[in-house]
């Protein structure tokens, strides 16, 4: 168990230890609630057709045999990496080797900058700073044919979609603004 687990779940049995030895709450009492927040939350989620942002089905991001043939280097002067924007979910490996960064307020959610960028970019660039250990979604994304993400109205030619930014920008406030997150990636198909 990590060591921020261990001391997060040891301030909380203490707290509950010496709230039930002053009276104040009953084991039975904070069962019984768990219970009910629980069924509660639950119900918030399936309401509000939201629930938490996770990577369904996890794969090993070293040996993904699923990478994108994309010559990213020469669209980067078109595009911006603008794939760097899109939201999507981090797997527990990405989470457990701690190197990439995440939402503090949307634990396993790609964190981005206040330009809607993914912290890892070089604004400079436009190059992954931890491109080694990119995730599973940076490795699949495929911009040329990629059904929710339309980069380009013409690939060849390198002609991007004028309206992929608003799609981007919709998308963004949707995910980041809910208390509650959607499910959004797995490792068939990426972003």
């Amino acid at each position: 168990m990590p060591a921020k687990i261990l001391e997060t779940a040891s301030f909380l049995y203490a707290l509950i230890e010496i709230m039930n030895e002053k009276g104040l709450l009953s084991i039975d009492e904070l069962d019984e609630r768990k219970k009910q927040v629980a069924k509660r939350l639950v119900r918030n989620f399936v309401e509000s057709g939201i629930g938490l942002l996770y990577q369904d089905s996890e794969c090993d991001k070293y040996t993904f045999e699923h990478e994108a043939g994309v010559d990213c280097l020469s669209r980067l002067p078109v595009c911006k990496a603008v794939c760097c924007k899109f939201p999507f979910a981090l797997s527990k490996q990405d989470v457990e080797e701690g190197l990439i960064h995440w939402e503090f307020g949307r634990p396993y959610l790609i964190a981005h900058g206040d330009d809607g960028y993914c912290v890892h970019l070089d604004r400079e660039t436009y190059k992954c700073t931890v491109y080694e250990h990119r995730t599973v979604p940076c490795r699949g994304f495929g911009c040329q044919d990629n059904e929710k993400w339309q980069v380009w109205l013409d690939y060849e030619k390198k002609v991007i979609n004028p309206e992929l930014m608003e799609q981007i920008n919709e998308s963004n406030v949707n995910i980041y603004s809910f208390p509650e997150m959607k499910l959004i990636s797995n490792c068939s198909s990426t972003k």
